[in-house]
C-alpha cells in the first residue's frame, strides 16, 4: 500500500514540477532576479530575416502634477538605431524637457501649451538617457508622453 502511495505522490509531484518549469528562454531574460523578457520577433515567410518589434522605453502615459516628471531608460543598439521621445503638452503654459544622454550636457527643450514635439535620439552605443520635465512658473504639468526605440 505504501508503494502505491509513494508512486502516486511521485506522479503528482512530477505533474506539478512540469507545470511550473522555467524554459531556457525565460531564464535568459532574468537579470538580478527580475524578469526581463527576451525580444519578440515576427517571421515573414517571404523574408528569411527576423524583425524585432519596437521597444517601448516609456509606455504611452499621461502625467498631471505640480511636481516635475522624471524618467530614465537605456538605449541599446541591439534594439534599433533610432529612438523617439514624444511629448504632448496639454498644460495651460509652456513646459520644459531637460534631456540628458550619457555624460553629455542636458538639452533644454521648451514645449508650448497645446503643442507636441518628437525628439529623435541615435542609439550607436549603449547609453543611459534621463528625461526631466518641469514648469518654470509652477503651474500644473499636464502632458502625454511615450518613447520607443526601433
Amino acid at each position: 500500500m505504501s508503494f502505491i502511495k509513494s508512486l502516486g505522490f511521485g506522479v503528482a509531484l512530477s505533474v506539478l514540477l512540469s507545470a511550473n518549469s522555467v524554459s531556457a528562454v525565460e531564464l535568459e531574460g532574468r537579470v538580478n532576479d527580475t524578469y526581463n523578457p527576451p525580444p519578440i520577433f515576427v517571421e515573414n515567410p517571404e523574408d528569411p530575416t527576423s524583425t524585432p518589434f519596437d521597444v517601448q522605453l516609456i509606455r504611452p502615459d499621461s502625467y498631471s502634477s505640480y511636481n516635475a516628471y522624471e524618467k530614465s531608460f537605456v538605449l541599446d543598439p541591439d534594439n534599433g538605431e533610432t529612438a523617439n521621445l514624444w511629448i504632448q503638452n496639454t498644460s495651460t503654459d509652456t513646459i520644459y524637457a531637460k534631456v540628458t544622454v550619457g555624460s553629455l550636457s542636458p538639452l533644454d527643450v521648451p514645449i508650448n501649451k497645446g503643442t507636441q514635439k518628437t525628439l529623435t535620439l541615435a542609439a550607436g552605443v549603449k547609453t543611459n538617457v534621463k528625461v526631466y520635465f518641469y514648469s518654470s512658473t509652477g503651474h500644473k504639468i499636464d502632458m502625454n508622453i511615450s518613447a520607443r526605440q526601433f
